[in-house]
């Protein structure tokens, strides 16, 4: 039997890491809105993984948020096209005798997608990264979890962006 090279990698990998199996990581996915003070209105997918191997309560957390600003230039010519996709690593603040309640603090990477339209015609996609300061609640229940964070950008999206979703087993 022959094994994919790609494959061997990543067992190589998580053997000298010392992650434990995935079985070991908890895997949530599920959906966010999100507003933010210069994007307006976003929709989308946010996945979360559990980090063990690092320390209890540290999460690995990816979104993309899909925007619909409304972009006040008045051009027919098209419109203002606004797109992050975010990376975060966020960890558990343990509140004593509180277990439905879930402080969490973080930070991570954002890149953001711009598109303006300028003079009726369409606009220049423009690219820009940055670095993310989260804070936010999660409240664990039994089949899902919904969270609120409010989230920082700088460089990138710089803006300042609240979200609220649920994510499912």
């Amino acid at each position: 039997m022959r094994r994919s090279m790609s494959g061997s990698l990543i067992f190589l990998l998580a053997v000298v890491l010392g992650a434990p199996p995935l079985a070991a990581q908890e895997f949530k996915a599920g959906g966010q809105v999100t507003f933010g003070d210069d994007a307006d209105f976003g929709l989308g997918p946010r996945a979360q993984v559990t980090l063990p191997w690092i320390a209890p309560g540290v999460r690995l957390a990816g979104s993309f948020d899909y925007f619909f600003p409304d972009s006040g230039l008045g051009d027919p010519g098209g419109d203002y096209d606004y797109r992050e996709l975010n990376l975060n690593v966020l960890v558990d603040i343990p509140l004593d005798r509180v277990t439905n309640l879930v402080p969490y603090a973080g930070g991570g990477l954002n890149l953001a997608w711009e598109k303006v339209p300028s003079n009726g015609r369409e606009g220049v996609l423009e690219r820009r990264s940055g670095l993310n300061v989260v804070a936010g609640f999660r409240f664990p229940l039994v089949g899902f979890t919904p969270f609120v964070e409010a989230r920082y950008e700088l460089e990138g999206g710089e803006q300042l962006l609240v979200a609220g979703g649920i994510l499912l087993p």
